[in-house]
C-alpha cells in the first residue's frame, strides 16, 4: 500500500482498504511471508556471510599487494636518487 507522506487521510484510506478488503489483506500477507522466506533463510544467510568474508579477504590481499608494490617502488626510487653517491662496506652504507 502506498500513501502520501504527511497526509493522514491517505494513510487512513490505505489502512481501511486493508481492513475491509480481505483478499487484499491475504495477498499482502502471502507476499510478505514469501519475501521473508526468500531473504531470511539459512542458505541465503550462509551465502551472504561467505560473500562478505571472501570480499574482506580479497580486499586485504589487494591492500597487502598494493603496499608491497609501493615499498618496492620507494626502494627503487631511493636507489635511483642516490646512485653514484652511496658506497657499501660489508653491509653498511656510507655517502661519498
Amino acid at each position: 500500500m502506498k500513501s502520501y507522506a504527511g497526509n493522514a487521510n491517505s494513510i487512513a484510506d490505505s489502512v481501511l482498504s486493508v481492513l475491509y478488503d480481505h483478499k487484499l489483506a491475504d495477498n499482502i500477507s502471502k507476499n510478505a511471508k514469501a519475501k521473508v522466506k526468500s531473504l531470511y533463510n539459512w542458505n541465503k544467510i550462509a551465502q551472504d556471510t561467505h560473500f562478505v568474508y571472501q570480499k574482506a579477504i580479497c580486499q586485504t590481499m589487494a591492500e597487502k599487494q598494493k603496499n608491497q608494490i609501493a615499498q618496492e617502488n620507494a626502494r627503487k626510487t631511493k636507489k635511483v636518487k642516490t646512485k653514484g653517491t652511496l658506497l657499501t662496506f660489508r653491509g653498511r652504507e656510507a655517502l661519498a
